[in-house]
């Protein structure tokens, strides 16, 4: 006569109690490692988010003069800080061949200057800049401007962001400006994230330049930002 393994259980509930306690066990065990994965992953993505938006083309805010030596290599050009009643700041090339009448005044060198800007030709467009500190000396702000047409690949992209992006594109990776407006002149927009030290400059509803400014410390990344990148990074990984 045959006898089903069922029919064993069923005849001995201790060994049928047994069973259905070890698949509970192990589902217990499953969801709990796909909760601490996925809580893993959140931290990760998180900490690698906020570093994302203190870096943008190798150099970090807090960066000190010697690393961006180092990262960049010596600026090509420098500038002074603002003067008042200035509409433009001067620059002076470091290397006097260059522009003899636009060299670098008696006395300074490119660490008097607050500003170092690098570019990948002589006309400076598109130009990536560093302005250090005036107190600590650290990098507190940092720039990329691409206004070529079309443009190009100088400069990099921030928590997935670049130039020529759409705006929409920004607002769905980042939410909603702190504060945005247009010059009625130039058309420029202006969308500044205060509250995560970054700004876009867009023309034609196209981002042409990317800031990133703080200070020495990194700004914590709101919870609510972070969910809004995360749902739409994850949204896009379905999509491809």
């Amino acid at each position: 006569m045959l006898v089903f393994a069922g029919d064993v259980l069923e005849s001995n509930p201790v060994a049928f109690e047994k069973k259905v306690s070890w698949y509970r066990y192990v589902w217990i065990l499953l969801a709990v490692g796909i909760v601490a994965y996925a809580v893993d992953s959140g931290v990760r993505s998180y900490s690698r988010l906020t570093a994302q938006l203190a870096t943008l083309g190798g150099v970090t805010l807090g960066d000190s003069r010697g690393d961006v030596r180092y990262k960049r290599g010596d600026p090509p050009v420098v500038y002074g800080a603002p003067q008042p009643g200035d509409s433009v700041v001067h620059g002076y090339f470091t290397d006097p061949k260059v522009d003899p009448d636009n060299a670098l005044p008696a006395g300074t060198d490119t660490d008097t200057f607050p500003t170092w800007a690098y570019s990948s030709n002589a006309t400076m467009n598109p130009h990536f800049d560093v302005t250090f500190d005036a107190k600590s000396g650290r990098v507190a702000k940092i720039d990329c401007v691409d206004q070529s047409d079309p443009p190009t690949a100088y400069c990099d992209r921030v928590a997935g962001l670049g130039i020529w992006d759409a705006e929409s594109r920004i607002t769905s990776l980042l939410g909603t400006p702190t504060q945005q407006s247009i010059d009625e002149k130039s058309g420029v927009k202006t969308m500044d994230y205060t509250d995560i030290g970054l700004v876009f400059l867009l023309k034609r509803e196209r981002v042409f330049a990317i800031y990133v400014y703080g200070t020495e410390s990194r700004k914590s990344l709101p919870v609510s930002r972070f969910k809004v990148w995360l749902a739409e990074t994850v949204a896009s990984w379905w999509q491809t």
